[in-house]
């Protein structure tokens, strides 16, 4: 079980119609407050195991409304919206919940395979309480119109529910400890000056989210055009020969990077599909471990958003558990991060220059 976090129980009221969950975080009640109320921090642990959250939109007052999007690993997205009816900081948030499309508009519980018996308004109640002088907090959730789903439903909804809440559990102990940075720093940034970097406990997967203030065009670029990618690829202090780059479906690459001692370390791949400026799958495999064959498949979503912007999110699955952690105990975040503020900062200087790289 995850250090953040502690199970309390689940219960089932049916005079109430829902599903109560009681949960431990080891954080204080002001930071799990903002994780539940700032669309930055939301989109860092919102959904169940193997989803990611690429859309969080809140406006946070009463009759204000909410639309979040959880999308899987197929790529399928699942919207959620509602209004919320009560606000209390830090303790209580009190809110409808609706499926719903992408423009936030409720949808019928069928228009994503389930039953129409589910009714089109529900109701989420989460109530936060400062435990142990203040240091731990207990989150009591309330999810309330859920009878009318068939079991296999509502046995749905309390796992999407505990999978969420483990996700948070991670997100929280990320930010308290993020490389030594106060809570408050890491919680108040507007922006996100990391790559979002989320390794759940016991999955063979790995999900890289980062925003970048350029075009998603230039950004695609910048992972396609070789003379972009040796400028960025790979943790700071280390240079990256391309020894075959083929970005098109079917090519290949290999490349062939040095650290600032001088050791060398090989890389190389398959391209399954490039689909410009939206979608990048491809392999990945490290040619200095002692058994070959240890493969992993990436998939880079370019994702549009306003002002210009871009949402790069990264989804990697490993053939194993142990494949995953050996790659995240070895540095993996690190690099990663070095690599985005290497690719933020070409981007910033292609768009100083008018467009054009140096």
């Amino acid at each position: 079980m995850n250090n953040n976090v502690e199970e309390i129980g689940t219960a089932r009221s049916e005079e109430e119609e829902g599903l109560t969950i009681t949960r431990i975080f080891d954080a204080p009640r002001e930071m799990v407050w903002k994780a539940w109320t700032d669309p930055q921090l939301l989109m860092r642990w919102w959904g169940p195991r193997g989803f990611i959250s690429p859309v969080c939109k809140v406006d946070l007052r009463v009759g204000g409304k909410y639309l979040y999007c959880a999308r899987g690993s197929d790529g399928k997205d699942f919207w959620t919206t509602g209004i919320y009816r009560e606000i209390a900081p830090p303790s209580l948030l009190v809110m409808t919940n609706s499926f719903a499309d992408e423009k936030g508009d409720v949808v019928p519980s069928i228009n994503y395979g389930m039953s129409a018996g589910i009714p089109l308004e529900m109701v989420v109640t989460v109530r936060l309480q400062e435990i142990e002088n203040k240091t731990k907090t207990k989150l009591i959730l309330t999810h309330s119109g859920i009878s009318k789903m068939s079991a296999a439903e509502r046995s749905d909804t309390e796992l999407g529910w505990n999978q969420s809440l483990e996700k948070l559990a991670v997100a929280l102990g990320n930010a308290k400890g993020n490389r030594g940075q106060s809570v408050t720093a890491t919680l108040t940034e507007s922006t996100q000056p990391r790559a979002l970097f989320l390794a759940e406990p016991g999955k063979q997967e790995v999900t890289i989210i980062r925003e970048f203030d350029a075009p998603r065009e230039l950004v695609f670029k910048a992972y396609t055009d070789a003379s972009l990618y040796v400028k960025w690829l790979g943790p700071k202090g280390y240079s990256t020969k391309l020894e075959k780059f083929e970005p098109k479906s079917g090519g290949s690459w290999r490349y062939v990077q040095k650290d600032p001692s001088g050791d060398k370390y090989a890389f190389h791949g398959v391209y399954h599909e490039v689909l410009p400026p939206e979608r990048l799958i491809d392999t990945f495999e490290f040619e200095g471990l002692p058994e070959r064959g240890h493969v992993s498949l990436e998939t880079a979503r370019f994702e549009k958003l306003p002002d210009r912007r871009t949402r790069l999110t990264i989804h990697s699955v490993f053939q194993s558990v142990a494949d995953r952690d050996g790659m995240v105990a070895s540095g993996m975040e690190g690099g990663v991060n070095d690599s985005m503020e290497r690719l933020a900062e070409v981007l910033g200087e292609i768009k100083k220059s008018g467009g054009k790289a140096k």
